[in-house]
């Protein structure tokens, strides 16, 4: 397992670095989708330089900013004239075979052409140029877009990025505190697991739960996409820390969408614990601290009530606890020395939660 450490001064983009982990784990295509102006170039790119130990060399990094006027050499390279008039040999210049991080920039826009020119460089790694077969060495291989056109929905193109991220633009006190910050000259490290094929071999996925999966969304999902399920899940495991319940329903999320994943969680999980997390999802949209304490006297309540009541493991409260941190990451108007003095949650013997076990 690779710990990387990715130095941004970008705002609220760790789900999009665990994304790009992800996408390196499991080495499919993914698609990012948001409007311009949500940094999903730049955070590609910040998690490129961390794979380089901080520096990035032109060559390992390709992208591409295309329209419909954009023509499919853009991909496939053009001719070494002077090798071709020199040496009279038949050369192609394709920088994308050698980046090992690849970005297509608003792929919704590219001609039916440029996207064909893709489908090979991006299902089987390597790049026809008409005369030769060139293996692409990309680690990393992202997509983006604004939307998916409405016409096109389930269509094979798209269909062939295994998972795709919603990037939406971030909340006003989000901007204000990174004023405060200092702006772009601010700077924040940010830590991502990386599995490797050990780690991933090491896992195995309930089949039993899988069929909960596959019965949830094969309407929804093509064979192709249902093939990668147990991949999927095993790396959600490993670059979330999720247990496996956690990762099959995080895996539906990305797959099919939030109320899938909903639907699925009520089938994979107890009510009560489904209360907590409900709490918690509740917690990350607090704004101030009468709001984050009133839930978080309920989250400790219902914690209380699960272990009393025998709902409630250890490897529960540990989930529960993990939750409980990524929620309260998100609140802006918390930090170290408020959550020390003024908001202690933990104690000993006591989960962050307020759950003992």
């Amino acid at each position: 397992m690779i710990t990387r450490e990715i130095e941004t001064n970008l705002i609220k983009k760790e789900e999009v670095f665990k994304f790009l982990a992800l996408a390196e784990a499991t080495n499919l295509a993914m698609l990012l989708i948001g409007p311009p102006g949500t940094a999903k170039t730049a955070t590609v790119i910040d998690y490129a330089k961390a794979a380089g130990n901080g520096t990035l060399n032109n060559a390992d990094l390709f992208v591409l900013e295309t329209d419909e006027g954009t023509k499919s050499t853009a991909i496939k390279g053009n001719i070494d004239l002077e090798e071709l008039t020199l040496n009279n040999k038949y050369k192609v210049i394709s920088p994308i075979v050698d980046a090992k991080f690849v970005v297509i920039n608003e792929v919704d826009k590219a001609s039916a052409s440029l996207r064909n020119s893709l489908l090979s460089v991006m299902n089987e790694k390597v790049l026809f140029t008409g005369k030769d077969t060139i293996p692409c060495k990309w680690n990393v291989f992202v997509a983006t877009c604004n939307k998916i056109p409405e016409d096109e929905v389930g269509s094979p193109f798209w269909d062939r990025f295994l998972i795709k991220l919603d990037v939406n633009r971030v909340r006003p006190s989000d901007i204000l505190a990174y004023y405060n910050r200092g702006e772009k000259s601010s700077s924040k490290k940010i830590k991502v697991k990386v599995p490797n094929h050990t780690d991933i071999a090491a896992l195995n996925v309930d089949q039993a739960k899988l069929k909960k999966v596959v019965d949830l969304c094969f309407d929804k999902l093509s064979d192709r996409t249902l093939s990668f399920l147990p991949l999927l899940v095993k790396n959600i495991m490993l670059v979330y820390s999720y247990n496996e319940d956690r990762a099959l329903v995080k895996a539906v999320e990305l797959l099919v969408g939030k109320g899938d994943a909903a639907t699925l969680s009520k089938q994979l999980v107890p009510a009560e614990l489904r209360a907590i997390y409900d709490k918690i999802d509740m917690l990350a949209a607090c704004v101030d601290y009468t709001s984050y304490d009133k839930i978080t006297d309920e989250i400790s309540a219902l914690g209380e009530a699960a272990m009393n009541s025998g709902k409630l493991s250890k490897e529960d409260s540990e989930d529960i606890t993990s939750r409980f941190e990524e929620a309260q990451a998100k609140l802006p108007f918390l930090n170290e020395e408020a959550e020390a003095s003024d908001y202690k949650m933990m104690e000993e013997g006591t989960s962050v939660s307020g759950v003992s076990y």
